[in-house]
């Protein structure tokens, strides 16, 4: 991590513990609350992924309270991730202009939003500062640093031990849904104009009847690229062993280069087209496997039950890694900060593991394997 990233992330813990000196809430939550007829502001401000894992939070408070109003404030980094989400009434956009900043939590407080929920699993400086000041009769949250900004506490689960869809849905138990009795599952809604694209592009390469394995080379970081060698080597072993199989590389418009340079030695590959995240999705669910370093591809292919081979950095060992939940897996994980360290031979075999199983695995759960270099 550099040194202003940590700098930045000091900033925000001296934040945090300033309000909580100003402020504490504790409103007490009545009994006989009709949720049903309540408006719901959640927070996740964050990045795609995190939004993803929310979403079966909105799927069961609408599931049992069909008439409660849903709004979320999310970022200029994530909005787009709700573009097609009918559960969701409104998103409110999240910028760092000040003006901006005091308009959005103006209109915020007009709606006057029964309940407030942080999303967060770690103390934002944001989430609280919005949660303070958004107006609502009660918040709710998990218990951490910043808990005096919440009326209503749940218990954070273990970071380590616990998938964070299954820790977000202990803030369901506020509103009378015990978790462990309902079918959590990540969801997206692709829109019919990028079905329809992602439609015209299986045809102009005749994929309609092939099995398709997907390279998803793209990632939030640089430390998180695998390498051109690394995956022109996974190409050419899977081009010569899963002949019955198609290969398409993905990436961010970004990585365009990248992925040129990387199909180069293996002419039968072929580049997806330049993709809005909803059209990304709508491709990531026509895959029959997916090989990414990026966790909000892993969240978009568990939303369609799409078996996955994930590469993970992971230097903190208390931290579990964001697998895709109740989807068939296998993580391949390293230690250093270096994605490229991983072996191409571990990839190949795990992406041959799920080959081997996709028919049984896919209404199953994540196989666990993981495999640290």
């Amino acid at each position: 991590m550099g040194l202003l990233k940590r700098m930045e992330i000091g900033f925000r813990k001296v934040i945090v513990q300033s309000l909580g000196m100003l402020t504490r809430r504790r409103k007490r939550l009545p009994t006989g609350i009709d949720f049903n007829q309540c408006k719901f502001l959640f927070i996740r401000q964050d990045r795609i992924g995190d939004v993803l894992v929310s979403t079966p939070l909105f799927v069961l408070l609408k599931k049992h309270y069909p008439n409660a109003v849903l709004d979320v404030l999310l970022s200029k980094n994530n909005h787009f991730v709700l573009d097609h989400e009918t559960l969701i009434r409104k998103r409110w956009v999240y910028t760092k202009r000040f003006a901006s900043s005091l308009r959005n939590l103006a209109d915020i407080r007009s709606e006057r939003y029964d309940f407030v929920i942080d999303l967060m699993d770690n103390p934002s400086a944001t989430s609280t500062v919005v949660a303070l000041l958004a107006g609502g009769t009660w918040n709710v949250g998990i218990d951490k640093d910043n808990r005096y900004a919440y009326d209503v506490v749940v218990p954070m689960l273990s970071r380590r031990d616990t998938h964070i869809v299954d820790r977000l849905a202990q803030l369901l138990t506020v509103f009378g849904i015990d978790p462990t009795r309902e079918h959590l599952q990540i969801r997206y809604s692709v829109s019919p104009q990028a079905e329809n694209v992602v439609s015209t592009f299986e045809r102009n390469h005749a994929l309609k009847k092939r099995p398709i394995v997907g390279i998803n080379i793209s990632a939030g970081s640089d430390a998180r690229y695998w390498g051109a060698r690394n995956y022109q080597n996974l190409l050419q072993l899977i081009q010569r062993n899963i002949k019955s199989h198609a290969v398409v590389v993905l990436c961010k418009s970004e990585d365009r280069d990248r992925a040129r340079e990387i199909i180069k030695s293996s002419p039968d590959a072929i580049m997806a087209p330049e993709l809005s995240f909803d059209e990304f999705a709508a491709l990531i669910r026509r895959l029959h496997v997916l090989v990414t370093p990026d966790t909000s591809a892993v969240h978009l292919a568990s939303a369609f039950h799409i078996p996955s081979v994930v590469l993970y950095v992971q230097s903190d060992s208390n931290l579990r890694i964001w697998e895709p939940y109740r989807t068939p897996c296998e993580p391949i994980v390293t230690k250093v900060d270096d994605l490229s360290a991983i072996p191409v031979s571990q990839v190949f075999e795990g992406l041959q593991r799920l080959l081997g199983n996709v028919p049984k695995a896919r209404a199953g759960k994540s196989s666990g394997i993981a495999e640290r270099v």
